[in-house]
């Protein structure tokens, strides 16, 4: 005989109310909304690189994970003003105290030693109450969500491993005081689902932090030297090699206008839910672009670290544009602009596939086509839709008036003279 509910256990188990699912699960996405906003604020911060891509990777996964709890809870009879409400004080000021994390072993430690850790668990918990059949689109989401919530924690914990090797005891001691902080202000807050009991912080424990700010100029760890001149002095032959060297570092330098995405996505207030849901998405693949160059250029043989880091875009959105411009910049003027053909995306990719007949450029050309046309539709959306409602020529003048300033700006750089461009690394990388 076949099970009467194609094998769901627990079929008679009472279960949690739909107030109580909905209740539970409105703190879960609190955190993972809090936790959008702190990652792509400390991706601009944190000058590690490899840190700053997981950061982007993570704010776009937490905001898929609020995403789907927030329309989730529209079908729990939870209406979207009362979703987008802080649950409680207490969970407000862990999350806030996080986002003060002074360094990144601290950031590091309170995020996957007892923020990310504690998700999981309000997780699990909720999905061994709830009743099986009734709450069952809620516990489908929630445990595919379990995979990239764990998959965080595997890259947390290698990350904390490889920090710690390399820190100081009294950095360590600072991370460790840190930790029992955020410990405190979790359980003051009654755990992420607030089931348990609520215990004020011991004064003992309380840990004084400057505010957050997101750095004036783009960071970067000492592996790196930075350039706010695209390939700034750099010679290139005038032939298709040349051009495709420039190709795949035009890729590797995305990592500024990633940041630039970051600051945005941070600093604009205001805008529904929306805008930090695409800016996310946004953040996310312009880190992928990057990688799609390193990724690229490593199979070439060249030691990315030994090329000059573009950091221009991102000191452009900090000290030049406000929040619309450097936003208009990357979507109006730079990524719709890129769906002229020719030359535009495609044509990259077609010289990619038909001119240098290089494989692993080619997809990587192909995907990033791909994204530039998700991009320029968040152009399309945000900018001559919402900001210049609909208004297709004054969002262009607005564009072109961006491109202006940044020439202006980019030359007050001081010039220099020719240098050659990135030579292939001698030996195994």
């Amino acid at each position: 005989m076949l099970h009467p509910f194609m094998g769901i256990e627990h079929w008679d188990r009472i279960g949690l109310s739909v107030e109580e699912s909905a209740r539970r699960l409105q703190r879960i996405a609190y955190v993972d909304r809090s936790s959008v906003r702190l990652e792509a604020g400390h991706m601009t911060a944190r000058p590690e690189y490899e840190v700053k891509g997981a950061l982007a990777r993570f704010t776009w996964q937490d905001a898929e994970f609020y995403n789907q709890l927030r329309n989730r809870c529209k079908q729990l009879r939870m209406g979207t003003r009362a979703f987008e409400k802080c649950p409680d004080n207490p969970l407000e000021a862990l999350m806030a105290s996080i986002l003060a994390s002074a360094n990144t072993l601290n950031l590091l430690v309170a995020l996957f030693e007892v923020l990310k850790p504690a998700l999981i668990n309000a997780v699990h918990k909720y999905l061994s109450e709830a009743q099986p059949l009734v709450d069952e689109p809620t516990i489908h989401l929630l445990q595919h969500q379990l995979i990239d919530r764990k998959g965080q924690m595997v890259w947390g914990k290698q990350a904390i491993a490889h920090f710690t090797e390399s820190a100081t005891e009294e950095e360590k001691a600072s991370a460790e005081r840190w930790k029992l902080y955020i410990q405190a202000l979790l359980q003051a807050a009654g755990g992420i689902d607030g089931c348990a009991d609520k215990v004020p912080v011991d004064a003992s424990l309380i840990v004084t932090t400057e505010p957050f700010q997101l750095p004036f100029t783009s960071t970067r760890d000492n592996r790196f030297q930075t350039s706010v001149v695209k390939m700034k002095g750099m010679t290139f032959e005038d032939n298709d090699e040349g051009r495709f060297l420039q190709m795949m570092l035009s890729r590797y330098f995305e990592m500024s206008p990633a940041e630039g995405v970051a600051y945005v996505h941070f600093s604009t207030e205001g805008k529904p839910w929306s805008f930090y849901y695409d800016t996310a998405r946004h953040l996310w693949d312009e880190v992928r672009h990057c990688w799609f160059g390193e990724a690229a250029l490593r199979s070439k043989g060249y030691d990315v670290h030994a090329i000059p880091n573009w950091t221009g875009w991102y000191d452009m959105t900090s000290q030049l544009f406000n929040n619309d411009e450097a936003y208009t910049h990357l979507t109006i003027a730079i990524e719709k602009a890129a769906m002229k053909y020719p030359p535009g995306k495609r044509e990259e990719w077609e010289f990619c596939r038909d001119i240098v007949h290089d494989p692993l450029m080619t997809t990587f050309q192909d995907f990033d086509w791909a994204d530039e046309v998700v991009h320029a539709g968040f152009g399309q959306k945000w900018i001559i839709d919402e900001l210049f409602s609909g208004d297709n020529v004054k969002a262009l003048e607005a564009a072109e008036a961006t491109v202006a300033k940044r020439a202006v700006y980019m030359g007050s750089f001081e010039k220099v003279e020719n240098v050659p461009p990135p030579s292939r690394f001698a030996g195994n990388y």
